[in-house]
């Protein structure tokens, strides 16, 4: 009797062991989930890589890639029974390439590079991995040569539903001075088969054809048309600009395209951006009409021509960027494009947990054994908002080259490393690159940049704990009144509807409302006669604060300059002390600021600023662009019991595009 209960027993166990093995085969069959470095027994076909005199092709069974032969273009990826995703009406070098903008001191102009290698070399091959090199070296007697050495990588792992790629740029001491404009990776899909992109959970939609778009009308600048002869009827007078699709570098770890047959992912995942520049704020392309993906490195979007990387004459300069992760999916569930989102969100979440990579080749590219980490934590002392220190919540702390302070926003040649820190202050900032260094921040709520006076010295597999930081934010006197939050964007402030013929839908029930085309002409729609006025204590800025202080549209269409007021009472004055104006601007372009206190006629401004930015934030659908911060002192004597103005009054016109856009203004009394 006890024998039978116990077979059965057995065969119970033995039965749920097999519907257990067969779930988990169903399961995992149904998604291609990417993969680390693989450990010796795991499954998947071994990696093979082919070589002939035209072209690489490395293939683990899953993905195959395929290279040109030595130039080290992207040919060809297949996966999923199609034998290649990108747009093979382009030329070989214009399907998947690095591209760089570069300029000599000669030059009038920059050149537009797809970066075509010279010499091929494999630097792995086992049924793991397959890494192989393209490589250029500068050739001082070649007519107008790229004066930089480069090395292209790609990778393939074993059981990965994708491939990496990452270079080096090197300049050296022998090198002429030589100014980079913009470095990326391009990959253009296939245009009968990627019509639905993805940038974010609230930016994603059936995209125009390229046909739509070029038999569109082009707008104020060529990159935004108006579809006006669409294949597909919903298109029709939508705006499409790719600058609608930025995203500041924090925000965009993974964008991509779906293709409906079969229903298959392309996705770019950038799992850390320390080789980036500007700080975790700097915008840039993503996804576009093409169907286009980017990997963006470094440019000048958002910002103007100062976030360029310039080299010297003889200057020796050397940084890696990358890897980067393209990533490819598929699941065959009626095409629920969600259900490849979400799987390439959690392949994005995988890759950055396990920043730094183990497995690229190249000594220039520290693991993790050879970095550091750098902790500590963040008080800011404003007394008058508190007695004493207090934390500096979900700041944003880094690490760049040594400069002054907030100099991390330009600076463009080293490597930076960011985190936010926790309720409490606390940050810890894993994953140093070995170098020299200033720590700095800015904390959301409070205006002004902080830096951590001391430069320090990072060594490999060092941890530095720097203790109690505490930053003293500019202040001389209690607020009287602000308008805004002091968060580096005028995303707070009255962002209008676009008109009904310049709308593009995927972004109207989004919080990225401000990307819309043609914003600046809606403040002319708003205020054709008179400029804004804002009442301290009565109007509230997310209503009455329009999102740009832009120029206005003229009957002949002239672009004029625009004097808004801000109207604040006083119950009593300090004739003799000094009030504080500190403006904080998001961002400025062509612009030039002039304060006038209770009289708009003055002679001389009471206070201004310089010429202002190159930003192009507001044609390019930004909501900020580069801080900056502006303290003005203001006599009590211009003041006056009861109602005053401040004029505030951009002063440069002839362009819908010049203005700027207000962070946060606060007005502070004398000091107590």
């Amino acid at each position: 009797m006890m024998g039978k209960m116990k077979g059965k027993r057995v065969q119970k166990l033995f039965w749920f062991i097999m519907i257990i093995q067969l779930f988990s085969i169903v399961t995992s069959s149904k998604m291609h989930h990417a993969r680390h470095t693989p450990a010796k027994d795991m499954i998947g076909s071994p990696v093979k890589l082919h070589i002939s005199n035209h072209y690489v092709v490395v293939d683990n069974g899953i993905v195959q890639l395929t290279l040109t032969n030595p130039t080290g273009h992207i040919y060809g990826i297949s996966y999923k029974g199609i034998d290649n995703l990108l747009e093979k009406r382009f030329l070989e070098s214009r399907r998947g390439y690095w591209d760089i903008m570069w300029k000599l001191s000669e030059d009038k102009q920059s050149t537009f590079d797809t970066l075509f290698m010279t010499n091929f070399k494999v630097i792995t091959n086992d049924d793991n991995k397959v890494e192989v090199s393209f490589t250029k070296t500068w050739n001082s007697n070649a007519h107008h040569d790229l004066p930089l050495n480069i090395d292209k990588r790609f990778v393939m792992l074993r059981g990965n539903s994708g491939f990496y790629s990452y270079g080096k740029f090197e300049h050296t001491n022998e090198m002429p001075q030589l100014r980079l404009d913009e470095g990326r990776i391009a990959i253009k899909l296939n245009q009968n088969l990627f019509h639905y992109m993805v940038v974010s959970d609230d930016r994603q939609k059936v995209m125009p054809t390229n046909q739509d778009i070029s038999h569109g009308k082009v707008l104020r600048f060529r990159e935004a048309v108006q579809i006006t002869n669409p294949s597909y009827s919903k298109f029709k007078n939508e705006v499409e600009d790719k600058y609608q699709y930025s995203c500041d570098m924090k925000d965009v770890k993974v964008h991509g395209w779906i293709c409906n047959n079969p229903h298959i992912g392309f996705w770019v995942i950038t799992p850390s951006n320390e080789f980036g520049i500007g700080g975790p704020m700097k915008q840039d392309l993503t996804s576009h009409a093409g169907p286009t993906s980017l990997a963006s490195f470094f440019s000048g979007h958002y910002t103007g021509p100062q976030l360029g990387v310039d080299l010297q004459e003889g200057e020796p300069w050397k940084k890696v960027f990358g890897p980067v992760f393209f990533y490819l999916n598929s699941k065959s569930d009626n095409n629920n494009h969600k259900t490849l989102w979400e799987d390439a969100k959690r392949q994005m979440f995988e890759e950055t947990t396990k920043w730094p990579y183990d497995f690229p080749e190249s000594k220039d590219y520290p693991k993790a054994n050879e970095r550091a980490t750098v902790s500590g934590r963040l008080l800011v002392h404003d007394s008058y908002i508190k007695n004493y220190p207090f934390y500096a919540k979900s700041a944003y702390v880094g690490l760049a080259l040594p400069g002054k302070v907030g100099s991390w926003q330009t600076e463009t040649k080293g490597y930076q490393f960011w985190t936010q820190s926790d309720k409490d202050g606390y940050f810890k900032i894993t994953g140093v690159i070995p170098g020299a260094y200033n720590l700095y921040s800015w904390v959301p709520g409070v205006i002004g940049d902080y830096k951590y006076n001391p430069t320090f010295t990072i060594t490999q597999g060092s941890e530095f704990y720097l203790g109690d930081l505490v930053y003293n934010p500019p202040r001389n006197g209690p607020t009287l009144w602000e308008i805004g939050i002091p968060d580096r964007t005028a995303a707070e402030f009255f962002v209008p509807d676009p008109l009904p013929s310049l709308t593009n839908h995927a972004l109207i029930n989004t919080t990225q409302k401000f990307r819309q085309y043609g914003l600046w002409d809606r403040y002319t729609d708003l205020y054709p006669n008179e400029d804004l006025v804002y009442r301290v204590g009565v109007s509230n800025y997310t209503k009455d604060w329009f999102y740009a202080h832009v120029t206005r549209r003229t009957e002949n269409n002239k672009y004029i300059p625009t004097t808004w007021q801000i109207l604040f009472v006083l119950s009593t004055v300090d004739s003799i002390g000094t009030y504080t104006l500190h403006i904080a601007l998001a961002s400025a372009t062509n612009s030039h600021l002039l304060g006038r206190i209770n009289d708009p006629y003055r002679p001389r401004p009471h206070f201004q600023t310089q010429a202002l930015g190159k930003s192009n934030a507001i044609a390019r659908h930004g909501i900020h662009g580069l801080y900056s911060l502006f303290t003005f002192q203001i006599p009590g004597y211009e003041l006056q019991i009861g109602e005053n103005i401040i004029y505030l009054k951009q002063a440069r016109g002839g362009s819908p595009f010049n203005g700027v856009m207000y962070d946060y203004i606060r007005f502070e009394g004398p000091p107590r």
